[in-house]
């Protein structure tokens, strides 16, 4: 079963909460069914800062039931604050590796049964609506999606935008006179 996702509108909020101890807030994770596997991602995580170590002590300990115990983790360097070499997460030594990892907005984790879960990384600082609608869409069963595109939001939207942009600089051409 899939860790149950939780969303808060502002991680400053989850960190004040869990420091004046009402608990961890948990990690904000969504995962696509294990079978069959289909797209590029597995599912969507949504951090609450962007300290890769504190973020993994949550996150890895809700998909041991998917991965087992997690023996490596690669990330793309620039998208966090501190790079980390290694880490113990309950009592297991976690690998990190970032060098030629470049694929943005992705964390991979590899578990000890040769199981891999690749999750879409929704950046700390999105509007909750928005990381709400890109984590569910990256969960979906059969979404294939980029990763791009996932973050970019659903089709609709960019076609209304793009249709909207249009009507725009059409009426200020028309409006616009040259005198």
């Amino acid at each position: 079963m899939a860790p149950r996702s939780s969303f808060r509108a502002h991680p400053t909020r989850a960190s004040n909460a869990a420091r004046a101890g009402l608990g961890n807030p948990g990690p904000r994770v969504q995962l696509k069914p294990e079978f069959p596997k289909t797209g590029y991602v597995d599912g969507a995580w949504w951090p609450y800062t962007d300290e890769l170590p504190d973020e993994l002590r949550g996150l890895i300990p809700a998909l041991r039931a998917r991965l087992g115990p997690v023996r490596l983790v690669r990330y793309h360097l620039v998208e966090w604050a501190t790079p980390i070499g290694a880490l113990v997460v309950a009592g297991q030594p976690v690998q990190f590796d970032w060098r030629g990892y470049g694929t943005v907005h992705t964390v991979e984790l590899r578990g000890t049964r040769g199981r891999r879960l690749v999750l879409l990384v929704v950046p700390v600082e999105t509007e909750s609506s928005k990381a709400f609608a890109a984590m569910t869409a990256a969960a979906t069963k059969h979404n294939c999606s980029t990763v791009g595109r996932l973050l970019q939001g659903n089709g609709r939207n960019r076609t209304y935008r793009n249709r909207r942009a249009g009507a725009l600089r059409r009426w200020a051409a028309r409006t616009t006179s040259v005198n």
